[in-house]
Parts: C-alpha cells; structure tokens; sequence
C-alpha cells in the first residue's frame, strides 16, 4: 500500500489555469518532489543533490531516466520541452 501511495504521489500533477506547467520549478514540485524531496534530498526516490551520484550524469542518462524510468521509478509522461525545463531546474540548484 505504500509503494501505492508513493507511485500516485510521485505522478501528481498541479496545472496553471491554461493547464500547463510552465517553469521547471513547477514541473518538478508538481510531478518529483513527492519521491525526490522538495530540496533534491530524496524520499522514496535518490536523492538529486549536487552530492549525488546523478549530478555527474550527463543530460542523456536524466532524459532516458525520467522518460523510460529507471529501477522502481516509473517513466514520467512529460514532453521534451517540459523535460529539459526539469533538468535545468534540478541543475540550477547546484
């Protein structure tokens, strides 16, 4: 049941009025934080930090990560621009 509630909450979604998520910042609050942390410290999932094995991680392993899934993590249904605004936002935070 966990595992259940952590799958929903990872894949949650927050919409502006025009029903797009419209900076990476609200993309990744909306759609990673429930798994990866609010601050990329980590939950359910690894955390993103600058520390992590991940922030060595060129921008093709991120996209085939986050648009295939990886491990327990499901495949986020995100186009490439919304794709790329989250890895910059996670990168900006480094």
């Amino acid at each position: 049941m966990l595992f259940s509630l952590a799958f929903f909450a990872c894949g949650s979604e927050t919409v502006s009025e025009s029903g797009e998520l419209l900076t990476g910042e609200e993309i990744y609050t909306a759609r990673c934080s429930a798994c990866h942390g609010p601050n990329l410290e980590g939950r359910v999932g690894p955390a993103l930090h600058k520390e992590s094995s991940a922030a060595k991680m060129p921008d093709s392993y991120w996209i085939q990560t986050i648009t295939m899934g990886k491990g327990s993590m499901p495949a986020v249904r995100l186009n490439d621009n919304e794709v790329q605004l989250v890895i910059d936002y996670i990168k900006s935070k480094y």
